[in-house]
């Protein structure tokens, strides 16, 4: 039974995601998560590597099917959803995964600007300038709006990613590790252009970090994975007061602990 602190009946809720189970041939990923977004909140989500973090973000953005269990955003079952009621729905999220996932044939401010413009019809001249005012967001000069993906860093292709997954105005942004391999000046930057979405948009926020000082002090709520299922969820600000093991060990870093144990096991 994992240590909660969060259920769904406690707050309003943007998501709410139940028993949700996940394989892929023999590979067991997730086995049976329950995970709670509380509207117009940041959650974060953390576990070791290979925990299913990115496969539950997959299966909450659709784009995995899971095996088992519901997954409801704003009261609609998106396991059942097809076609355009899908479409329609995963259109009102800002998303963005670790490999960035920007068309390499498209300069800098199509890609950011592509959902408005092809889905929305969004005047070019316009999009291009909301392109930059987001590059401004996230760091990044206006005559990054021209260049091509090929022609930025890692780091700069992550940053052009987040702008992409903030315009807008998204009602659920899921973003996998958002700041991974950036400067701390950018990492500051990003983590303000979320919260301010979500405090003045009134998004709602799930992020995978693997930067335990942004997961205590930037996000409302946190979620732990391990092997699949949830060992830890309640109020970051609860962190501290917990006895949980596997949270301790990852927040920490500590190198000893039931997360260690159960990898020596299958050695």
């Amino acid at each position: 039974m994992p240590d909660t602190n969060l259920m769904p009946g406690d707050i309003e809720t943007k998501a709410v995601i139940s028993g949700v189970t996940k394989r892929f041939g023999n590979k067991h990923v997730l086995n049976g998560v329950d995970l709670v977004l509380p509207k117009n909140k940041q959650t974060v989500l953390i576990g070791p590597a290979a925990s299913g973090k990115t496969v539950l973000m997959k299966c909450i953005a659709g784009l995995h099917l899971p095996d088992a269990g519901s997954i409801r955003i704003d009261d609609q079952e998106i396991t059942k959803l097809r076609g355009g009621e899908k479409a329609e729905l995963v259109e009102s999220f800002g998303i963005l995964f670790q490999q960035g996932g920007l068309f390499d044939s498209l300069p800098v401010w199509e890609n950011i600007c592509f959902k408005l413009i092809n889905r929305h019809h969004m005047d070019r001249d316009e999009a291009r300038e909301l392109a930059i005012e987001k590059l401004a967001m996230v760091n990044l000069p206006a005559g990054t709006a021209d260049l091509y993906p090929v022609e930025l860093s890692g780091g700069m292709q992550k940053r052009v990613g987040v702008a992409r997954a903030i315009v807008g105005e998204p009602s659920l942004l899921l973003l996998d590790e958002p700041t991974a391999g950036l400067d701390p000046i950018t990492t500051k930057a990003i983590n303000h252009m979320i919260s301010r979405n979500v405090e003045t948009l009134g998004s709602t926020a799930l992020c995978i970090t693997s930067d335990m000082h942004a997961a205590r002090t930037e996000y409302d709520y946190l979620y732990m994975l391990n092997e699949g299922k949830v060992v830890w969820a309640g109020p970051t600000a609860e962190i501290d007061s917990t006895n949980n093991e596997y949270l301790d060990q990852m927040i920490n870093g500590h190198a000893q602990g039931p997360i260690k144990m159960r990898i020596m096991a299958r050695a």
